[in-house]
């Protein structure tokens, strides 16, 4: 089986580092895989279908998440391919190449599409007949999927800069940068809109609260500090997308903090030492989240008390979790899809992938559950 590998950007130069076996210290995910248990299905979980929709990742560590809008889950892929495909029968609706490399997942808003690419341009496809209506350069390359809503679009580049573009043109309405650290984990966190507010996490450990209209700064929280000798154990990037559920914000950094902050004014209420790239979730009383050596933790949402964690997936590149009804689902390095308890965090079923691995987290919609593999293979699972 091929392990999946996060990589290191050298940002001086912007060189790719591979970030296997020796680059990081004992507290990330470059654990010997855990052999997987036998356990005894309690749930009837069967795939529905699968579809090849394009080469995924490729060979790159690249979060390409896909997104859902009326029936359609539309996935990119680092050739180019744009596909929209029918989330009950797994045909492909329509595929289109725009001619470029792409490293950011896909966004919908308001009949438009949104991709950004490895030369750091978004670009907007009208969904009515799949043309470009505008490309805009925002920086260095964009890894997280921009972010739409209400008239402007999101795009956060590996230099530090977070952009805001109309929706309807690409023009320029403001930027706002942090400063870069030399190293960063190629990987990035996607801003959050909170009305007219948007949340964004950046690689040197800051979160902060922005107008979405006027790039105004509301307010700057530091989440984690660089408290180690070398670059490396410095590194305290803000990879997992910051979650906001009523007026709470939530945070992760690798090598730092889980963090619930207070979403009007940036306060702390409370924290949880952790370090995440892969993601985390959240319901009306909890937050879930996979940290770096792929064990699966729930906290209370209020208090921020540690309710359980599942340790038995250790080392095996989990992705972020999701949630549907009463269980959390995440996939891995290594091509399983596991089913957890949320009340217990016990392995209630697993799925064969096929040898495919997943950096994304896995998307509910209703009671289906849709992976897409590295390779660019998009399936779809049911809970019966």
């Amino acid at each position: 089986m091929k392990r999946i590998c996060l990589v290191v950007i050298l940002i001086v130069g912007c060189v790719f580092l591979s970030a296997c076996d020796s680059l990081f210290s004992e507290h990330d995910n470059t654990l010997p895989p855990a052999p997987l248990t036998k356990i005894v299905p309690k749930i009837n979980v069967a795939e529905v279908w699968s579809t090849r929709v394009g080469d995924g990742a490729n060979k790159y560590y690249l979060r390409m998440q896909p997104t859902v809008s009326k029936n359609l889950i539309y996935t990119a892929s680092y050739n180019g391919n744009i596909c929209a495909t029918d989330i009950n029968t797994g045909r492909i609706v329509w595929k289109t190449n725009v001619k470029t490399h792409l490293t950011s997942g896909v966004s919908v808003n308001a009949g438009r599409l949104f991709v950004a690419t490895e030369q750091g341009r978004v670009i907007a496809l009208s969904l009515t007949d799949k043309q470009q209506l505008w490309s805009t350069q925002v920086g260095s390359t964009v890894l997280a999927a921009p972010r739409a809503y209400n008239g402007i679009v999101l795009a956060k580049s590996i230099d530090g800069s977070l952009t805001g573009l109309s929706e309807i043109n690409g023009r320029l309405l403001w930027r706002f940068s942090q400063t870069v650290p030399p190293l960063i984990l190629h990987a990035s966190s996607q801003p959050q809109f909170a009305n007219n507010l948007v949340v964004a996490g950046f690689a040197n450990g800051v979160a902060a609260a922005i107008n979405a209209w006027n790039g105004k700064v509301i307010w700057i929280r530091r989440v984690a500090q660089p408290r180690g000798v070398s670059s490396i154990e410095n590194m305290i990037d803000i990879d997992v997308n910051p979650i906001i559920v009523f007026n709470t914000v939530y945070v992760a950094t690798y090598q730092g903090y889980l963090m619930a902050l207070n979403l009007k004014t940036g306060n702390k209420l409370w924290q949880h030492k952790i370090s995440s790239y892969a993601g985390m979730a959240a319901d009306s009383t909890r937050v879930y989240i996979s940290d770096a050596k792929s064990h699966i933790w729930v906290f209370d949402r209020s208090s921020g008390a540690s309710l359980w964690r599942q340790t038995e997936l250790q080392g095996r590149n989990v992705t972020g979790p999701a949630v549907l009804g009463n269980y959390v689902i995440v996939a891995d390095g290594y091509g399983y899809l596991h089913w957890l308890s949320k009340s217990s965090g016990t392995i209630v079923a697993r799925n064969n992938l096929h040898d495919r691995g997943v950096l994304t987290p896995p998307i509910v919609v209703g009671n289906m559950v849709f992976v897409y593999s590295r390779d660019g293979q998009l399936t779809a699972f049911c809970k019966r």
